[in-house]
């Protein structure tokens, strides 16, 4: 057992990886007998237009089996009780910079750098999702760029990056919309620049290769790379907006790692996040991704008034994810009187695919946001899709999370009523088949609600000096879009 003096349980009362440590040790671990759990709900919402009452869910090694009132499990598989209570798939947050040290990069254009290396596993973040019923999540960096780096999908727990990842390198942010300092002509034109760039560079590289200059090779060997099967050879450039003649010449493998993301990028091999604050970004980012053909593995993260181009948006397919506030006043032309906009339904009757991300990791997470789609009139079904169905389709893992059905990961939340009710509240989360929380254990919830100080840990000292407690809030170097 590790012991903590008091000075130090103070310094770091409030901070959010004691509050994280503390959950951890609290949570269930692994109880599944030999990687086997069966789940007996008192009510299956499968998201796949089944509603099952009282059913059961089987989970061997990670995955779900089966699903149904009358199913074959195995003898030896722990039994989850979960009677009175409600069980829903794990819910996906279809984009966020938090969990992160911080959520932007100080250069411009940084899509050789990897969120992971940014990734803080006990960041209280993780621990507010997790609490929420959200168990897959998309770490991308904020909208303070313009070309960010490449993020992760993750579930909240575990204690390593590599335990948490669900899809490494799942994307790269971009923005449209203007960072502090920069206005909306020269933020367009360092975003176009940035693939300008690229395709300079690949025509000088062809270009040294066929004049016998080795400075690529030497370079790459200089930063420790070495070719694989699928880098050691040149292919030709897979964009369908421009090429580059001569490329078969150049070995993938010896490509400035500058600019080896931004040429997956264009070929179509990862998808974009363009972030767009405002209509007027939208017409960029669909410029940018068009002319440079990653149109059709671009994702919009909208806010603001962007859905204005909504019909622009549904001409070209393209999914969005709504962030920031979902509602807008402006004034009607015809009665002069000002009108409340419901952000999402717009998208809804333009026939756009929306994901719903969350306003804050605690009061507003995604069944908030879903919730308030059906006080606004929308379906259960097209609310409860856009925290689950459609996020998961956005980050190409649809085959794994999104729907309780067999083959999927056995990612579970079980609510104690309906979770766009008052009365719901997540009791417990199952990731992969591991019962990873439970609210009757939650510390920091028996804290706030009961009074109940969780364990080792001591009151704040009243006459501790306020130098004491010096840099112990948070701070944040940047936007988050």
């Amino acid at each position: 057992m590790i012991h903590l003096t008091s000075r130090a349980l103070r310094t770091m009362k409030h901070s959010s990886a004691l509050l994280s440590l503390i959950l951890l040790a609290a949570a269930p671990q692994a109880n599944a007998a030999d990687g086997k759990l069966v789940i007996e709900a008192g009510k299956i919402v499968t998201l796949t237009g089944e509603v099952i009452e009282d059913g059961k869910i089987v989970i061997v090694n990670g995955r779900i089996t089966a699903v149904g009132k009358d199913v074959d499990a195995p003898w030896d598989a722990e039994h989850l009780d979960a009677s009175d209570l409600v069980a829903y798939p794990g819910f996906v947050e279809a984009i966020t910079s938090g969990g992160m040290d911080r959520p932007n990069e100080n250069v411009d254009v940084a899509p050789f750098l990897d969120v992971r290396d940014s990734i803080d596993p006990v960041n209280v973040t993780f621990e507010n999702y997790l609490r929420s019923g959200i168990t897959t999540i998309n770490v991308q960096q904020g909208s303070a760029c313009v070309i960010g780096a490449r993020g992760h999908v993750v579930k909240p727990f575990g204690r390593t990056v590599e335990e948490m990842s669900v899809k490494p390198r799942a994307g790269i942010v971009l923005a449209a919309s203007p960072k502090r300092g920069k206005s909306r002509a020269t933020q367009a034109q360092a975003l176009r620049g940035a693939f300008t760039g690229l395709k300079r560079y690949l025509e000088d590289t062809v270009a040294a290769a066929k004049a016998g200059d080795d400075y690529a090779k030497r370079e790459a060997m200089y930063q420790g790379r070495e070719p694989d099967e699928e880098t050691m050879k040149g292919r030709d450039l897979d964009c369908s907006a421009w090429k580059v003649e001569g490329m078969k010449l150049v070995p993938r493998w010896e490509l400035d790692e500058k600019q080896a993301p931004l040429v997956s990028l264009v070929e179509g091999k990862i998808p974009a996040f363009i972030y767009c604050g405002s209509a007027m970004d939208v017409r960029v980012a669909i410029e940018v991704a068009e002319s440079n053909g990653f149109l059709h593995k671009t994702t919009l993260v909208v806010s603001g008034d962007c859905d204005r181009a909504a019909a622009w948006i549904a001409e070209r397919g393209l999914p969005v994810i709504i962030t920031g506030s979902l509602t807008r006043s402006e004034i009607d032309e015809e009665t002069d009187e000002m009108e409340d906009i419901f952000i999402p339904k717009v998208y809804a009757d333009a026939g756009v695919r929306f994901a719903l991300r969350s306003a804050n990791s605690t009061t507003q997470s995604l069944a908030y946001q879903a919730a308030r789609c059906v006080s606004h009139g929308m379906s259960r079904e097209d609310a409860m899709r856009a925290i689950s169905v459609t996020p998961a389709e956005i980050l190409g893992v649809a085959k794994r999370v999104g729907t309780l059905s067999a083959g999927m990961d056995g990612n579970v939340v079980l609510y104690s009523a309906d979770p766009f009710s008052v009365d719901g509240v997540v009791q417990r989360v199952v990731i992969e088949g591991e019962a990873v929380y439970d609210r009757a254990t939650d510390s920091r919830v028996r804290h706030l609600e009961e009074g109940v100080a969780p364990d080792n840990t001591e009151p704040q000292d009243p006459e501790a000096s306020d130098e004491e407690y010096a840099g112990d809030g948070e701070g944040d170097d940047g936007e988050e879009g």
